[in-house]
């Protein structure tokens, strides 16, 4: 009798400590360096430029979804805000700017396309470095950006990089509001 009450709560601490730890992916949207919309609905699939990827779920917290060359990493933060970065198999990595409307769980619609996010002051130049990872065909730790500064009604990102010409100098631009609009 008492190994079969045992079995009995070991079965329902094993089922409520799998339901625990097991959660599904937030719905989001993000958009990477390189022009890469990145959406997830509750629970996945996870899409990678209106492509399927292939979602593997590491533990409640993290995840990675992957199609052709491109991986992305989900990382759930205990706000139950997203975090989410790339990698392309052969080069370029950076970090993703996820919705302003779902960075906190909210699932609030944008009214504006992923692509015309805003980008904070601070983010500036570690956007700009992933920009320009996509535009020079780099990885961004081989890229260096200064802060941003505002210069009449835009903000301006400067960077370099080394290559077999020499120094490159970049400028990103981004709107008075923030909104990424060009490297150059």
């Amino acid at each position: 009798m008492r190994a079969g009450l045992a079995t009995v709560l070991l079965t329902g601490v094993f089922a409520s400590g799998a339901s625990i730890a097991r959660a599904d992916v937030p719905f989001f949207n993000a958009t990477c360096p390189g022009h890469v919309e990145v959406h997830a609905d509750e629970g996945g699939p996870v899409y990678l430029n209106g492509s399927e990827a292939k979602l593997h779920r590491f533990n409640a917290n993290y995840y990675e979804a992957s199609h052709g060359p491109m991986t992305v990493s989900i990382s759930v933060n205990p706000d139950s805000s997203v975090t989410i970065s790339y990698s392309r198999s052969g080069g370029g990595n950076g970090v993703c700017q996820v919705n302003a409307h779902q960075r906190h769980g909210r699932k609030v619609q944008p009214s504006a396309p992923a692509a015309s996010l805003e980008v904070s002051m601070g983010d500036m130049p570690r956007f700009c470095a992933g920009e320009a990872s996509a535009a020079f065909d780099l990885r961004p730790p081989e890229i260096t950006t200064n802060m941003a500064f505002r210069i009449g009604n835009r903000y301006v990102v400067q960077g370099y990089f080394e290559g077999s010409r020499g120094t490159t100098f970049f400028n990103c631009y981004f709107s008075d509001r923030g909104k990424f609009v060009e490297v150059r």
